[in-house]
């Protein structure tokens, strides 16, 4: 993710279809940026008000990924002045502090997710010896530490660059030089995506092969278990929705494929606009839209009812997703 993922594709000729592009696609990532917030502004308010969110063992690492994805609305600011002005605000080491801080909320929320599954896929196919929150906690840790020492060499040549002597006032915060950015492309499809997408998938696979040999089990049960199987079915395809096409795009362009024209221009701002709205997704399927959320997200949206006794926050063991 970046402000200007492919510049090569820029010229003369586009310029005024770009700033036409420009305020588009700033209007939408305003847009964006607005609900993600609220949404994870939200989730914030729920974990801080109810302690029991902060004790699940589940619940935590759907904080971490929250965090994550907030840090990654924090920066969209910095996207939509470039999308406007087509001129990056600060310097060159501001660029790469910004690159790399891009780079580690993507890797944090992306681990976060896997471990979410890892976890969720735990609690259900062994429900009589759940991780504990020892192990919850490391992996919390390992997750953003990880993601820093993934981050820092993917980001260690992000530059301010001019685009050319006739855009001479055109300049963006790139994420690596022109001459490894598809070695960094190709590096961010195997870290952040395809490692990814094979820990979610095998974790869907095993939830599914377990639902199918397991014994008889009440309604109740086979209906919470099969809802996390759906949350994690969901969970790998607004993840593959959301940042394949990039990557495909970016395929395109390598091997010379992309043109000029609305076709093209159209699938580029989807591309782009999808990879902002995927920490948007986040906590409205993993906490808005929960069951085990409902009653406190009401509590919190609904003032008048705080003195009406409310349920308890069922345990994953019974009702996950």
């Amino acid at each position: 993710m970046s402000i200007a993922p492919f510049p090569h594709i820029w010229s003369d000729d586009n310029m005024a279809a770009q700033n036409t592009f420009g305020l588009i696609f700033a209007c939408t990532c305003g847009v964006i940026l607005g609900i993600g917030l609220c949404a994870n502004l939200l989730v914030f308010s729920l974990f801080a008000k109810y302690n029991t969110l902060r004790k699940n063992r589940l619940d935590i690492l759907l904080l971490s990924m929250t965090l994550a994805d907030f840090l990654t609305l924090l920066l969209i600011p910095f996207t939509l002045y470039s999308a406007v002005s087509f001129t990056w605000p600060l310097g060159d080491t501001s660029c790469k502090v910004y690159q790399f801080l891009l780079a580690f909320s993507l890797a944090a929320s992306t681990y976060s997710l896997c471990a979410v599954s890892m976890t969720r896929a735990m609690i259900i196919t062994n429900p009589y010896q759940p991780p504990n929150m020892d192990l919850v906690i490391l992996m919390f840790v390992l997750v953003w530490a990880l993601s820093f020492f993934i981050s820092l060499p993917l980001r260690m040549f992000a530059t301010k660059e001019t685009l050319g002597p006739s855009l001479a006032n055109c300049s963006f915060c790139l994420p690596t030089i022109h001459e490894h950015h598809y070695q960094v492309v190709l590096s961010q499809f195997v870290l952040y995506y395809f490692f990814p997408m094979l820990v979610i998938a095998f974790n869907y696979v095993r939830l599914a092969l377990f639902l199918h040999k397991s014994p008889v089990m009440s309604v109740s049960s086979a209906r919470n278990t099969r809802r996390a199987s759906v949350m994690v079915f969901l969970a790998a395809a607004t993840f593959s929705v959301c940042w394949l096409p990039g990557y495909v795009l970016e395929l395109c362009v390598y091997l010379g494929l992309y043109r000029h024209g609305q076709a093209w221009e159209m699938f580029y701002f989807t591309c782009t606009v999808l990879q902002y709205l995927h920490p948007c997704i986040n906590p409205v399927l993993y906490v808005l839209l929960s069951k085990r959320y409902r009653h406190r997200r009401a509590a919190w949206l609904f003032s008048c009812n705080r003195n009406r006794v409310q349920p308890q926050v069922i345990s994953v063991t019974t009702d996950s997703f």
